[in-house]
Order: structure tokens, then sequence, then C-alpha cells
């Protein structure tokens, strides 16, 4: 072997160790999930978070052992976790981000922090929620710490957004990706804690991305008032992301059409060197959807998605996902296209 290449594999295996969590090196817990079978019901104690807090577990078949991204995947407000692993097909080998493993946890009452109706986070923190039980897989299983993920969808996109902002939670993310966010103004919430109008994420870029229905019914594209309360517009809510990574004055905004024009996929490409990125902050304007996950297949809320469509948003999430990780070079898929019109 040539003495670079050699040099570059054992770098690589240097990275690989030292982004491994306390679970690589410790023997399996009795309630491990069988690697590659159903996701199992699982418990953790988090009193802050309302005391005894479940989530389902997927564990990959992983004959390398090398350690796993892990993807948190929030349910959204009235779904169990189960019926969002359904929703989404994320365990699903078709479209599995390779070697990953799954958490869905479950909120209390189907409802996570950042809706009207939930209580306050001085009541119940799902945030804390969400903290312990990344840590707690971490420490069980064998988790690559630069490769962990949120996914949301509507009120549990709005969770998402709040983990990325919160100072000690973002500098474990390495991305997030939101469908349907519901991202409502302080004043529509309990609680005098500011929640979506306070963001305090670490210094580094965090990639974001939203898919969104231009006729969502539930949680309207320009953000006016629903029965719920008054949501922010995307546009607000996509600038202000941009600003959070650096993006305010971005080296490129792309627009394209994709999906065979059902949608524009913005992109915007930040930075310069090593504190720059492409796709940093992304956004799928979905023509003519409405509220829910966009998927070829006939699912129950396809009267307020106005669904089925004709491409599957998890491929489109999980190819976003997997380029990236934390302090590291993306490896996506995103690429230079020509610009289409605006929004």
């Amino acid at each position: 072997m040539k003495p670079l290449i050699f040099l570059l594999l054992l770098l690589s295996s240097a990275l690989a160790l030292s982004t491994a969590s306390p679970g690589c090196a410790n023997p399996l817990p009795p309630d491990t999930p069988t690697p590659g079978g159903p996701t199992t019901p699982l418990t953790i104690s988090v009193p802050s978070a309302g005391g005894l807090r479940t989530y389902l577990l997927s564990l990959p078949l992983n004959p390398s052992h090398e350690p796993s991204p892990l993807i948190l995947a929030f349910h959204g407000k009235d779904q169990t976790p189960s019926q969002f692993e359904t929703q989404t097909q994320l365990t699903d080998p078709a479209f599995r981000l390779p070697n990953s493993i799954l958490a869905f946890p479950q909120g209390i009452n189907e409802q996570w922090l950042g809706d009207p109706t939930a209580p306050s986070r001085n009541e119940r923190d799902d945030i804390a929620f969400a903290q312990a039980l990344s840590t707690e897989v971490g420490d069980k299983w064998c988790v690559d710490l630069a490769r962990i993920y949120l996914v949301g969808f509507s009120n549990g996109g709005g969770l998402t957004h709040l983990l990325a902002c919160d100072p000690d939670v973002s500098k474990q993310v390495a991305a997030a990706a939101i469908v349907s966010g519901a991202f409502y103004k302080d004043h529509a919430l309990r609680g005098d804690e500011p929640l979506f109008g306070l963001c305090n994420k670490g210094d580094a870029p965090l990639p974001v991305l939203e898919m969104h229905g231009s006729a969502d019914p539930v949680v309207h594209y320009d953000g006016k008032g629903t029965p719920d309360g008054e949501t922010y517009s995307l546009t607000e809510w996509l600038g202000g992301w941009r600003e959070r990574n650096g993006c305010a004055r971005a080296q490129s905004e792309l627009k394209r059409d994709i999906h065979d024009g059902s949608v524009q996929k913005t992109v915007w490409w930040c930075g310069v060197g090593k504190e720059g990125g492409k796709d940093v902050v992304v956004h799928y304007y979905i023509r003519g959807f409405g509220h829910g996950w966009p998927s070829v297949r006939s699912q129950d809320d396809d009267g307020q998605r106005y669904g089925p469509v004709e491409w599957n948003g998890t491929s489109d999430i999980l190819g976003f996902l997997a380029g990236k990780r934390l302090g590291g070079e993306d490896r996506g898929v995103e690429g230079r296209e020509e610009t289409r019109d605006e929004l």
C-alpha cells in the first residue's frame, strides 16, 4: 500500500474513533432491540420532562460494528411514534440511512413543547427529554457523535427548531430536517418564557432543510392565524435561519424546479473556506401541497395533505442529512444548477 493512502486510512480510522460514543466500548444492555428487527418500545426517566418517558428504537444490521449515525424523529401532534415511523418509512430498508440508529420519542398526550395547547417548558421540558434520550442512546449503543440528526413533522418540526436553537443541543447536532413545521409566535403559547422568538444556537452553522406545502391548511405558508394561533411565515422563518447560519449575505441563492416542476427548491450556500458550506439552508416550496409528509403512498391524512405526490420526501431528507457531520466537510449531493423564478 502506498504511504499516502495508508496515512489517509489511518487518519480516517482515528477520526471515526474520536467521534465514537461511550456505548461503542460497552457491552450491549439487556434491553437491546434485535438489530435489523422491528422498533422496540423503551423507557427513560427524565424528572423535568414529566418523569418516565417512552420511545421506539430501531437498530441497524451493522456487521462492521462502526459507529452509527443517530436520527431522533419527532412525530406531529395527535400522532404516535409508530404512526410516524409508518408515515416516514425511515426504518424501511428501501430508504433507511445506512447503518443508522433511529429513535422515535413519544410526546405526552401526543404533543410537544411549542404547541399552543402544550404546557410551558417550566412545567414539562421536552428539550431536556430529547437531550437525555440522545445521551442514553449514545451511552448504551454505538453512535457516531458527529452524525446526530433531527427530523420532525408539524408540532414535532416545531420542537426540532427549538432543539436546533438550544445552546447545548445545537452543538451536538449535525443537521435538521423539518416537514410542515409549526413555528408559533410566542404570544400564542402558554407561559411567559420566549420559545420561537429566541434562538441561542451555537456559533457554528447548523444545516437546516424545511419542506412546506403552498396550500397547507393547518400551518399556513404565509403565517396567517389559525384556530391554534399565529405562526411565523416561512419567508420570515427561513430568513432567521439564513442569518443564524451566516447566510444573511449569502454568496449564492439557487432556485430550481425539481420533481417534474411540483417543487421549487431553494438552496443557500454561505460563507467561504472552512467557515462556509453548501446547502446550509434548504427549502422545498411544494406547489399545491397541504399539511402532511410528501410520499407516493396513500396515507390517513390525504384529505389535508392533498396527496399523495409523485416523489418521496424521505429520500430527499436522508440525502440531505447523509452528507452532514459536525466539524466536517459537506458530502451531500446538492449541486449548482440554473436559477429559476422567485417564490
